[in-house]
């Protein structure tokens, strides 16, 4: 019987967790290795870590000693991107393929030429193979991949026609996120909660007087110490962050200005869904998001999001929620938090591409 693995994040030398350990990159990670874990894959673990120059022979012995485990017709899903010289991963997937006779997947997290496009259209003559963080790694890397699993349909058209991909594009919906055991339910309150990383939302400094906002996050600008609206309320590890989210709706919104969505950053969300998302499900906060972001359809399908086409809308319609309507909302948020923290969508896409690479279908 084959076997189903996942990559797990190990930290090389001085990536200590005091970097990555709370950031939504790590969280993102771990937590998918965890609930891939629960259903019985087995971890292979990675260190990121940049040797430009190793040697093939002690790559082979280090690809040797990961692959120890691994059997013949095994299954691998890398979470990427993983940012190692790419030649290593190359080498590994070949490995994989000519040794093993395995398969192996691509769990997209992000996808940097479509997220970064000005910086990837000035990126001429970086090496694909041995740059770390090249932007021509992309296009030579991934479609050596037997598949591909990524968030939402929007994302796996964009990458057909960027990569020119053939062969099978998973589409699994909303990350999973783990948290602390008790979440407690938010109750009813007329305000605008923001979680994350500020340099992607740009447009919080440019807030009128008249909007308020709660903002939880790592490294708040001193623009905020003369803004009364904004109220910063603390960075907290990401696991503890939905039991401080205890009432009003959480806002998904990337952009550099305000009201409307501008910037790169921004653009992406109409491509990808943010792990914020599932932050604030997890939570069971109502959801407030852009209405062209790839996850304002299911949040609004689902009873759990309001969708708009500028921020400044979100006051005025925030104001016209009473009790009975958050309550309804709240109802509809339990189950689905518990889909959430449990990984349900997450296990389910792995399943299927699973099934698929050893199949050639996912219809079942």
């Amino acid at each position: 019987m084959t076997m189903l693995w996942v990559t797990r994040q190990n930290l090389g030398a001085g990536q200590t967790s005091v970097l990555f350990g709370h950031t939504a990159f790590y969280k993102a990670r771990e937590d998918y290795a965890a609930d891939l874990l629960a259903i019985g894959a087995q971890p292979l673990d990675m260190f990121m870590y940049y040797y430009r120059d190793e040697p093939d022979d002690v790559l082979d012995g280090r690809l040797d000693g990961m692959l120890a485990g691994f059997r013949y017709g095994d299954v691998l899903i890398i979470q990427m991107p993983f940012f190692i010289r790419p030649l290593n991963i190359k080498r590994l997937i070949e490995k994989i393929h000519d040794v093993y006779h395995g398969q192996v997947i691509a769990f997209i997290h992000d996808f940097e030429p479509l997220r970064q496009k000005s910086m990837a259209a000035q990126d001429q003559d970086s090496d694909p193979w041995l740059d770390q963080y090249s932007y021509r790694t992309y296009g030579v890397l991934y479609p050596l991949f037997d598949a591909l699993i990524v968030n939402n349909d929007r994302v796996a058209a964009a990458l057909r026609e960027y990569l020119h991909y053939t062969k099978p594009i998973i589409s699994q919906g909303p990350f999973g996120y783990h948290t602390a055991d008790h979440i407690p339910t938010p109750h009813f309150a007329k305000k605008l909660v923001f979680a994350g990383a500020f340099i992607k939302a740009g447009y919080l400094q440019h807030l009128p007087a008249d909007c308020p906002i709660d903002v939880f996050g790592a490294n708040p600008p001193d623009e905020f110490n003369r803004m009364p609206n904004v109220h910063y309320r603390g960075d907290y590890p990401p696991a503890e962050l939905p039991s401080q989210l205890n009432s009003g709706f959480g806002l998904v919104w990337d952009s550099t200005d305000f009201p409307a969505v501008t910037g790169e950053l921004g653009e992406y969300t109409r491509l990808s869904y943010a792990q914020k998302i599932s932050l604030y499900l997890a939570a069971r906060l109502p959801v407030i998001i852009w209405r062209e972001a790839a996850g304002a359809e299911w949040l609004t399908a689902n009873g759990v999001g309001l969708a708009i086409d500028n921020l400044a809308e979100a006051w005025p319609l925030i104001d016209s929620f009473d009790e009975a309507r958050y309550g309804a909302m709240q109802a509809r948020l339990g189950p689905l938090s518990q889909l959430i923290r449990e990984g349900v969508y997450v296990k389910q896409a792995a399943l299927r591409a699973y099934a698929t690479v050893n199949t050639q279908s996912s219809d079942f």
